[in-house]
């Protein structure tokens, strides 16, 4: 191949929550960040927003110089059912997916390119994140990863690059913010070869993480839980 299809068609999923103050900065970033932004497709998901996040999503639609698709979710379902609703309409070569708050710089994450000819899928590790609180949690369920499943998820944030055939091979269950680990866990069971690159974390452009609250872990708990039993039970 030569010239622009050496460059394969990118799929960049942003979920979005009531993020009105930060949505058209952080895809302005993305977008700056394309190789190729008029071979690309963001699908912008508006998972249940009480604020204008929605308006500004099919405002950015209107004017994007890459392909937008947004998908208005009527409710609020957490961060894997909005991630679900976005990668289902994903059409890119390659899919990954960005915070719709700006925590994460897409050019940092798009050094896994070059790591897809040879992994199955590029896994993306945080380098800094100065929060004592959130760091200490996560220690305490890195902890538990390690034990359960035998694997070292030290630093992952979630974010993975993976081509849409291999993404079309895994069958991921959880719709709530497992759903990001399970994609790891399962490409790991599935004997896959797995690369790693970094990107820094950054504090979020405006408003409050919808992450990092009691329930939330609780329930991220309770399903590393349910997906131990579950493999266990061949499933």
């Amino acid at each position: 191949m030569t010239g622009p299809d050496l460059v394969p068609r990118l799929s960049v999923i942003i979920p979005a929550y009531n993020e009105q103050e930060s949505l058209e900065d952080t895809v302005e970033a993305v977008t700056a960040a394309l190789p190729d932004p008029g071979r690309s497709q963001l699908v912008i998901v508006n998972d249940g927003s009480t604020d204008e996040t929605l308006v500004l999503a099919q405002k950015i639609a209107a004017s994007s110089p890459a392909s937008v698709i947004v998908v208005d979710r009527a409710t609020n379902g957490g961060m894997g059912q909005a991630l679900a609703s976005g990668f289902e309409q994903a059409t890119g070569d390659v899919i990954t997916w960005i915070p719709g708050d700006g925590e994460y710089d897409l050019g940092e994450v798009l050094k896994g390119l070059s790591e897809l000819g040879d992994a199955d899928i590029v896994l993306v590790r945080r380098t800094t994140r100065g929060q004592l609180g959130r760091n200490m949690v996560s220690t305490v369920m890195y902890g538990l990863i390690r034990v359960l499943y035998r694997f070292d998820a030290h630093s992952y944030c979630g974010i993975f690059l993976i081509s849409r055939e291999r993404w079309g091979s895994l069958t991921i269950r959880s719709r709530d913010v497992f759903f990001t680990l399970e994609v790891a866990l399962r490409a790991r069971r599935s004997g896959w070869t797995i690369s790693y690159v970094t990107a820094q974390w950054r504090p979020r452009r405006a408003g409050r993480s919808k992450v990092f609250r009691p329930t939330v872990l609780l329930r991220n708990l309770a399903e590393l839980l349910r997906f131990r039993i579950a493999l266990w039970l061949g499933r």
